[in-house]
This record gives structure tokens, sequence and C-alpha cells, in this order.
């Protein structure tokens, strides 16, 4: 096992060298594992449509799964029927309002309570928040709407720096050791928030719900140098989240934001992948039948080339997306 350093920021203990025990993920009864992804209104998706990046998709296929969209505006019927089936929900990065009335917040505050009571009940359903999925998660649990600071990490990847409860964290005792090193000591971990996207030490240990819910995994520095936390892991629940994006190393290459695309950081991509695959293959939900299944897959829609340069020096976020009908009937 490696030796400890540590030394004190940001008012935490952070960790220089974390000590690694790997612990094979078990019970992995289902086979067939199909995760969850909300989709959000917004750009690129058309005037009163809503969209899904297509990275996300390929992330959580490359590791084995398969994915069933949750549209934002759906009804509680609807979207009960989708959660009787998937095995996982990821929250994704986009641009969202975190305020109760807000169709995206309200549907994704009802997608986390019942994974929190499927969990109480004994059904093992993980949930991950990438960036905006992190701000969220971090938001229902405290019930806070004004919790988010604001921190200038638009296009900075940047190294993790662990915190003294690393060592607990389900997620890095699950990565390989080699993986973990490079997130600490390389800049691979994409992060791109910005404008009010962020949660500092200060907001978290002024809201005693989420000590109780989540730990710290690790703090990332933005363009100031300030610290704001950039991964979270639950205590009693199977949720992860983290302000950086692996979805994008592997599937998004846009010229004009720095993602690494080196061999350490597309092997990080997709271990994470593994990983939040491999904790949905210990839930047994599932369709009806084949064809209930084949309805709700995302198979049924076609990704769009929203990385298309239709002109010079023009620039997209997105290489894919995925992008559906507005429902009428509300939640």
């Amino acid at each position: 096992m490696a030796m400890r350093k540590a030394k004190v920021f940001a008012g935490i203990i952070v960790l220089i060298l974390l000590p690694i025990v790997v612990h094979g993920i078990s019970n992995e009864a289902n086979l067939r594992p199909i995760i969850g992804i909300l989709s959000q209104p917004g750009d690129p998706a058309p005037e009163g449509e809503s969209y899904i990046a297509a990275s996300y998709v390929k992330w959580l296929e490359s590791a084995g799964a398969r994915v069933v969209p949750i549209f934002y505006d759906m009804d509680a019927q609807d979207i009960e029927r989708r959660f009787a089936v998937i095995n996982g929900l990821l929250l994704p990065g986009g641009g969202a309002t975190l305020e109760p009335g807000h169709r995206f917040y309200d549907t994704a505050r009802y997608l986390v309570e019942l994974a929190l009571k499927a969990n109480d009940n004994g059904d093992y359903f993980p949930v991950h928040g990438t960036c905006l999925g992190m701000e969220t998660l971090s938001v229902i649990i405290s019930s806070n709407y004004t919790l988010l600071g604001e921190f200038d990490a638009e296009d900075a990847p940047a190294p993790l720096l662990y915190t003294n409860e690393a060592a607990a964290s389900h997620l890095l005792r699950s990565l390989p050791p080699d993986v973990v090193t490079d997130l600490q000591n390389k800049p691979i971990a994409m992060e791109n928030h910005m404008n009010g996207g962020g949660l500092s030490m200060t907001a978290f240990l002024e809201n005693p719900a989420l000590g109780r819910f989540f730990r710290v995994v690790s703090l990332s520095l933005d363009k100031s140098g300030a610290a704001y936390i950039s991964t979270l892991e639950g205590r009693n629940y199977p949720f992860t989240a983290t302000q950086w994006h692996p979805e994008k190393n592997a599937y998004e290459w846009t010229p004009h934001l720095h993602i690494p695309h080196t061999t350490d950081a597309i092997r990080m991509s997709q271990e994470v992948a593994n990983f939040f695959v491999a904790e949905a293959r210990r839930n047994l939900h599932m369709a009806k039948n084949i064809i209930e299944e084949d309805e709700l897959l995302i198979y049924n829609f076609k990704p769009v080339f929203t990385g298309k340069h239709e002109h010079e020096g023009e620039e997209r976020d997105f290489e894919q997306s995925y992008f559906f009908k507005k429902i009428s009937r509300g939640l």
C-alpha cells in the first residue's frame, strides 16, 4: 500500500498520494443494463424541444449499457414507467434553472426521490450527476436554491485534489490504481463550468444535509485559484457526482475547448464509464417485455450532427445531439 502525505488546503486535508485498495464490483446480476438520461431544453435544441448530447449516450454504451431518454417535460406516470425499466440514472451537464417550478428541476427532483426510495427499500439504484447534474443533486439534497457559487472553470481541465475522505471512496477504490493516480497528477478531468456554477467547501459545510448525504472526494481550482468541489459521493447511497465531464474526453472534438484526448485521458473516461455501468448491473429493473423495451430505447431517435462547421470559425460544444419534441402534459 502506498504511503500517504497530506497538507492543509482551503480548510481541509488534501491527500498528496492516495492509498489504493482495489475492490471488485460484486453482484453483477443484470447483464442487460439500461440507464436513463434526463433531457433538457435550450441550445442546441430547437425552440420548444429538448436535447441529450450524444456523448453521454456513447459513453454509457462504451461500457455495455443501453440508454432510455427521460424527457424533462414528462408527467409523473411516464417518469415512473421509465424508472421501472432503467437500472441507473444520469443527470447530464448543461444549463438550467435549479428551482421548484422549473420543469427540468422538478423532473430531476422527482427522479432522485424515486431513486432514494428505491434504495431505502433495498433496490440498489445508482445515480450519477455530471456538472449541472452534480449541481442539481446538491440543490435537491440541500433544498437550498442559492447554494451554488461563481467559479470560472470554463475550458479548464484540471487535476483532482483528493480530500481526506477520498480513501473511503467506492468510485476511486473501484478504478485501476494508475487511473486514480493520473486523475490526481495530470489535468485530464475536463472542467467546463462558469456563470454561477460550482459548489464551495464553505457552502457545503454550511448545509449540514449535504455533509450527512455526501462525502467530498476531491477539489479542483478555477482559473483564479479558488477551490471548488469537483467530486462528490453518497455516504449511504450509490450516488456519484462530478463537476468534470468524463464523457467529453472520447466523444467531443470542438477545437475551441482544450478537452484532453491523450491515451491516459481516454482510458480514464472509459474506466469511469465502466464503474457506473457496473453499478447499474446490480439493479434488476426491467421492461415488461421486449416490445416495451424496444419502444423506450434511444435507438428510436437519430442523432444530429450539431458540431458541423457550416461556416469557418463557427464553434459548437456537442458533436452530436438527440432532439425530442415537446410534451404538453404537466408533471
